[in-house]
């Protein structure tokens, strides 16, 4: 037999197959062993008690959705759907029980991190993201929606990171991934994203005909105490009201409490910040963050210049949040809607109540000039929370 050159790339046994001493790499492990488990079935079975622990059977789209996810070679999954499809239900079914440390963080949520790595701690970027995760070996990111180019920069450096340090990802979205977005310029800094979730992720969607929240939309007697939610209502955001007003007169301005009785308006801190928020001084009558209430309206809170961080670090205070005053939505403008887009977005992911005060229902904010980014999300939320009629003068 001749001899091998010596820049031979792979050694030959007589018959030419790989030599055995050569090392073939492993496969991926099933994401199912990645959180965890020893086997399918059990993956599947922890995932199933998880939904029915909170009273939920997963339906069947669910169920063959959990079984591709958990049996996938790739690194992570990503979760597309149209609004109320139950996409974070079912992620959040499947990490509930897994062995496996794994961290749950909304897409603004985990940017706000991000940032606060670098400009607290000085740290550069890539170190940011394992602050970040820390030693968890699993993150969720819910909501994966991009609203500027400096987020879809952070966002496509940030998974190229993850996988080095081979964190699986798992993530939800209303939009596969590169379907395009309004702006060409945000579209354009996603495209290597896309790319990248679409070579590692496994992309899956979740299909099915019911908005699961229009189920839950439904309407209860005037209550005399508008705010307090009746005993049968569900809990966290679902327990917030939409009150619809007869007047401007009939939602208390900021400033006053009760009756006629009016005090002057108040401010509380932006935190991390040196802004601050005018708000109703009741805003100020508790320091306990499990009671706290946080009681403004839609020109202080959504004309004004809050961010989504802003709202971030104020939902970490306050337990409950009043929304008054809000215009009819022909006087809407877009980067207030869009600001309201994002407070609903955060109040339901950290399953906060929300108490709204507006002249007209919901779904007739559809008549402002332009509306948010993924209006579906944000309509499709407010249906859990439950029309109230306003009965005063």
């Amino acid at each position: 037999m001749p001899l091998q050159p010596l820049d031979s790339a792979t050694p030959t046994s007589p018959d030419n197959t790989p030599s055995q001493q050569e090392t073939m790499p492993a496969p991926p492990s099933p994401l199912y062993e990645r959180l965890g488990w020893d086997s399918l079935d059990a993956a599947l079975a922890a995932t199933n008690r998880a939904s029915e622990s909170r009273g939920v059977a997963l339906d069947p789209h669910q169920i063959s959705a959990a079984h591709t996810i958990l049996g996938s070679h790739r690194s992570g999954v990503y979760l597309v759907g149209e609004v109320g499809r139950g996409k974070t239900w079912l992620i959040d079914s499947i990490l509930r029980n897994a062995p496996a440390a794994t961290l749950r963080m909304h897409l603004t949520a985990f940017f706000r991190a991000l940032t606060h790595s670098m400009h607290t701690n000085g740290h550069a970027f890539a170190q940011a993201v394992t602050d970040v995760v820390a030693a968890n070996t699993v993150i969720f990111i819910d909501e994966f929606h991009v609203h500027d180019v400096a987020d879809a920069v952070m966002l496509r450096r940030a998974l190229s990171i993850l996988a080095e340090h081979d964190i699986a990802l798992f993530t939800t979205s209303n939009a596969a991934p590169g379907n395009g977005h309004d702006d060409p310029m945000i579209a354009d800094a996603l495209g290597p994203a896309a790319r990248h979730i679409h070579e590692n992720l496994e992309v899956l969607t979740l299909t099915h005909p019911q908005d699961y929240r229009a189920l839950q939309h439904h309407t209860i007697p005037p209550h005399p105490n508008q705010h307090q939610p009746s005993p049968h209502q569900a809990t966290g955001f679902a327990a917030g009201t939409w009150t619809i007003v007869n007047s401007p007169a009939s939602s208390p301005a900021t400033g006053t409490t009760t009756g006629n009785t009016t005090t002057s308006s108040a401010t509380i801190p932006l935190p991390g910040t040196a802004r601050t928020l005018t708000v109703n001084p009741t805003s100020l009558d508790s320091t306990d963050s499990e009671n706290a209430t946080l009681d403004t309206t839609w020109e202080y809170l959504c004309e004004g210049s809050i961010s989504p961080a802003d709202l971030l670090a104020l939902a970490d205070d306050y337990s409950t949040w009043v929304l008054r005053e809000v215009p009819a939505p022909e006087s809407m403008t877009r980067n207030a809607i869009q600001r309201f887009a994002h407070m609903v977005d955060v109040l339901a992911d950290a399953d906060i109540p929300l108490h709204v005060y507006a002249p007209v229902p919901p779904e007739e904010l559809a008549r402002a000039p332009r509306g948010p980014v993924y209006p579906e999300r944000m309509f499709s939320r407010l249906q859990l929370l439950t029309p109230v009629a306003d009965t005063r003068p």
